[in-house]
């Protein structure tokens, strides 16, 4: 008899914690934020801007299952108000990829321009917008992962509260409206103190969880933000691989505008 009260007493227990359980599984996901998605977004965009002209020395590590390769580059970064921000990116190490520069002006509408400098043919060529949600010289971070995030580029769903690991994080999941786009949508998790990523969730076209990008080591650079992550790792779950950029402290006044011109970009300095 006693044997028959301890096991329903067990039962009962074990029902009542899986009930609990269930419960905050529940609740993390559906809680809906205090402010709508485009709301969240537009405050994590201006809490980036303050770094007008900037640049950054950047050591990029790709990691597969076989092998480990390490690139260093500039990057410089012009910020617009009333535009998409130009991003150069040039190559320095090693010396089969030396002089390979990238220029991205982004666009608000989602027609992004992308030329790329090959300097053993010496020659520019466009990114077309069919190759976009292609690889950046051969690392898990795609073309179209180099533009900025421009709001009207997306369609935005709502905002939800979470938790996860006993963070408190915001939810946006967006999607594209741009053609050429490698990804169907994506989910950002935001910190709820200054609203900046921390990590990213990429589907594919055909709906699968295919990478994620986490963002580490944030510095803000003034009293308003500019935040910066001085680390980014991106994981391709499909490849089994992954891709570490760590950046050097942003300096400002970086380099004379006229370099973000396509018929420039390769001689910044």
């Amino acid at each position: 008899m006693k044997f028959k009260q301890s096991k329903s007493v067990l039962l009962l227990a074990i029902t009542a914690y899986l009930s609990i359980f269930s419960n905050i599984a529940i609740s993390d996901d559906t809680s809906e934020y205090s402010l709508n998605a485009e709301e969240v977004m537009n405050l994590s965009r201006e809490y980036q801007r303050g770094l007008t002209n900037s640049m950054s020395t950047v050591t990029m590590t790709i990691k597969t299952r076989d092998s480990q390769i390490i690139r260093i580059m500039e990057q410089y970064i012009l910020e617009s108000e009333d535009a998409g921000n130009k991003t150069i990116n040039v190559f320095s190490q090693p010396t089969d990829v030396k002089g390979v520069s990238v220029l991205t002006h982004t666009a608000m509408d989602g027609n992004d321009q992308q030329w790329l400098f090959l300097p053993s043919i010496n020659r520019t060529k466009r990114i077309s917008s069919s190759n976009r949600d292609s690889s950046f010289v051969g690392s898990d971070f795609a073309f179209e992962d180099l533009s900025s995030l421009e709001l009207s580029k997306y369609e935005f769903n709502k905002a939800s509260a979470v938790e996860i690991a006993g963070q408190k994080l915001i939810k946006v999941a967006y999607k594209p409206k741009y053609n050429g786009s490698g990804y169907s949508h994506i989910e950002t998790y935001l910190d709820d103190s200054n609203y900046q990523p921390k990590f990213n969730k990429y589907f594919n076209s055909r709906g699968e969880h295919s990478k994620t990008l986490y963002f580490n080591d944030y510095v803000s650079y003034s009293e308003t933000g500019a935040w910066r992550p001085h680390v980014l790792k991106m994981e391709d779950h499909i490849k089994n691989s992954e891709t570490e950029i760590v950046f050097e402290e942003f300096t400002t006044s970086a380099t004379n505008k006229n370099s973000f011109r396509p018929s420039l970009f390769n001689r910044v300095q």
